[in-house]
């Protein structure tokens, strides 16, 4: 009776100690939950000049300020809202990674389950995003974009056609180092590479935002 007491005891232990999860057990992966805000200006990560290609410069060419679709209180969408100048908050599930932006309250589902998009997945502003952990790093696809996106300098983005990304997370301290590298052959003769750096807010929120075109000349 003693000998039994003491297996079940120990079993309890041993059941508490453990992590509750799969995902909390991957002891190399960073701890990227918090709320955190851009370390500098935003929307400057990305090269001034990357190669277009004829297409992409015809279409550079054609831009004005009117096409900035953050102006017609359109969410900036990927790839232009991986490098958004408002707070961002991320929650880690087992299953997920859900980044909540405070920009026009967009939400990123990262799926870690292994699931695949659906063979009618609807291109979408920010596309489907699937991740995984390589060592303290996590590495997210994004695919089934909207086409015709741009930058808000103009530089276009045919998410329709076969963009897709690669994004890379990972912590060091208190601060979250990202970079996106944006796949779009019809635009650039080669991928380029988006950088970005931002600071753990511990006391931060994120608020309300609310959108109105008159303020950007776009109320017509």
């Amino acid at each position: 009776m003693k000998n039994k007491m003491m297996l079940t005891l120990v079993a309890l232990i041993v059941a508490t100690a453990l992590p509750a999860t799969g995902f909390a057990a991957d002891e190399d992966k960073s701890d990227l939950s918090g709320i955190w805000d851009m370390d500098g200006f935003g929307r400057n990560g990305h090269p001034r000049n990357p190669s277009l290609t004829a297409a992409g410069q015809a279409r550079l060419d054609a831009y004005t300020i009117e096409d900035d679709p953050t102006l017609k209180c359109m969410m900036p969408g990927v790839p232009l809202g991986v490098y958004d100048p408002y707070p961002l908050e991320i929650i880690e599930q087992e299953h997920q990674v859900v980044f909540l932006y405070e920009h026009f309250h967009m939400v990123r589902r990262i799926y870690l389950d292994g699931r695949e998009p659906d063979e009618y997945q609807p291109l979408t502003l920010n596309g489907f995003s699937v991740g995984h952990w390589e060592g303290d790093t996590l590495v997210v696809k994004t695919t089934h974009l909207i086409g015709e996106l741009v930058w808000n300098d103009g530089r276009p983005f045919a998410g329709a056609n076969g963009g897709y990304l690669i994004e890379h997370y990972r912590r060091e301290d208190d601060a979250l180092i990202f970079d996106a590298i944006v796949h779009d052959e019809e635009n650039y003769e080669e991928p380029y590479v988006i950088t970005g750096r931002r600071k753990l807010n511990p006391q931060g929120a994120i608020y309300e935002y609310e959108c109105y075109p008159e303020y950007g000349g776009m109320d017509q």
